[in-house]
């Protein structure tokens, strides 16, 4: 079935484009070549360490080639697909896991509608595929957008968390963060003169397990963007993974900075109720001729739980499987974000990012440097690491109690070429 849709929407878009008039059709390519190579600091105490990877280098070569045009009668066409070759421990460690615990490290593409991806190669250290990451087809007119198939979608104003965001949300620590994952999903938006919107979506997922389309892994939702004075606020309603969903948004001005607020509420699916909500502020200012951008970030995770002294098979269902889904990127309640963007120069920037478990006193510290070699030509730098004792989340859980055996987010370097065509 997933295949079939995939197969029937390049077809869809082929067809437009054979029956178009060549002056009704008009289109533009580009495309992106990214290699990283990344150094990973494997403690022996740990999962990875016990299923026998050690400290190591990993390399991943990526290649974007993305494509859109724009047809006759407000129809339009997007595509973006992703040619990648990984090598390293990393592509040996992710085959070990997966055994380790299918549900927990079962990829995200094993959930997608279609099935638009396709591996070349994976044997020993090597991982070569490709995929579709964008391919839909857009009606557009003054004032109303549809789209279907692989595409992407933001919902809420967070910094670093995302409670309001269903659709393939960025983990707090991410570093490339330049293009969102695309999920396949049936879109509709409704513009209004004065500004506002309603936007409304129906994401079909497949079980991994079976293969099979289902309502209890899909998402569908509805979000109202508005004004009212100087405060833009969203309205969300939803239902994703058999949760039903509510969200209020609200975000202004206080001085010479910008704040946004959030709470989203969730009703499961035995009738339990779980609210999460963040604060953000943000603000910009000029010191001795450097451009600087701060901000601060607090979250509530509702989901959340006693992290000190917990092992990870003794947190809730409810957390973990939100956790491996990549709903949830946090298994405490309170956390505090603190990053700073420091523009050294116009070609230079310099971003520190520290994120605090306010419940067990542990910390994720993160460094990025970015720099402009050419138009077409950036270099990053990255280093992570977390702080804090053992039984602590980003100093290191234990696996079960008393296995003496932990896990704890990756301490790495991280250096990656990006060249744009």
């Amino acid at each position: 079935m997933s295949v079939s849709a995939g197969k029937l929407l390049c077809a869809a878009i082929g067809t437009f484009l054979v029956h178009q008039p060549a002056n009704a059709l008009s289109s533009s390519f580009k495309g992106e070549l990214k290699f990283q190579s990344q150094y990973l600091d494997t403690p022996g105490d740990s999962l990875s360490a016990s299923l026998g990877v050690k400290s190591h280098v990993d390399n991943h070569l990526k290649v974007r080639l993305m494509s859109e045009g724009l047809l006759a009668s407000n129809w339009s066409w997007d595509s973006a697909l992703v040619v990648s070759a990984r090598y390293g421990e990393a592509v040996v460690l992710e085959r070990k896991l997966y055994t380790y615990d299918p549900a927990f490290y079962t990829p995200f593409e094993d959930r997608q509608w279609w099935d638009l991806q396709h591996t070349f190669s994976d044997s020993g250290k090597h991982y070569q595929d490709m995929r579709f990451d964008r391919l839909s087809l857009s009606y557009s007119s003054n004032h109303a957008v549809a789209k279907v198939g692989r595409q992407v979608l933001t919902w809420g104003g967070g910094l670093v968390f995302h409670p309001m965001d269903l659709y393939n949300p960025f983990p707090p620590n991410a570093v490339d963060t330049e293009y969102k994952p695309g999920s396949d999903m049936l879109y509709g938006q409704w513009l209004y003169d004065s500004g506002s919107d309603i936007q409304g979506v129906i994401a079909p997922r497949r079980d991994p397990v079976s293969g099979n389309v289902q309502k209890e892994q899909s998402a569908a939702g509805v979000k109202w963007h508005g004004f009212t004075g100087r405060y833009g606020y969203e309205l969300m309603a939803a239902r994703n993974y058999q949760s039903d969903i509510l969200g209020l948004g609200v975000n202004s001005s206080l001085g010479g900075a910008t704040w946004t607020a959030e709470v989203v509420p969730r009703r499961l699916q035995d009738g339990a109720l779980r609210s999460s909500w963040l604060l953000n502020l943000q603000y910009a200012w000029s010191f001795r001729g450097k451009n600087i951008n701060g901000y601060t970030e607090y979250f509530y995770n509702g989901f959340g739980a006693k992290t000190s002294g917990t092992a990870l098979n003794e947190f809730p269902q409810e957390l973990t499987e939100r956790f491996a889904r990549g709903e949830l990127f946090t298994l405490a309640r309170n956390y505090l974000a603190l990053g700073v963007t420091l523009e050294w120069n116009p070609l230079l920037n310099i971003q520190p990012l520290l994120i605090s478990n306010l419940d067990d006193g542990s910390t994720l510290l993160l460094a990025q440097l970015e720099r402009n070699l050419k138009d077409n030509l950036n270099l990053t730098f990255a280093v992570q690491t977390g702080i804090g004792p053992k039984g602590s989340e980003y100093g290191g859980l234990e696996i079960t109690a008393n296995a003496d055996i932990y896990v704890a987010p990756n301490r790495y370097l991280y250096a990656r070429v990006d060249w744009y065509f």
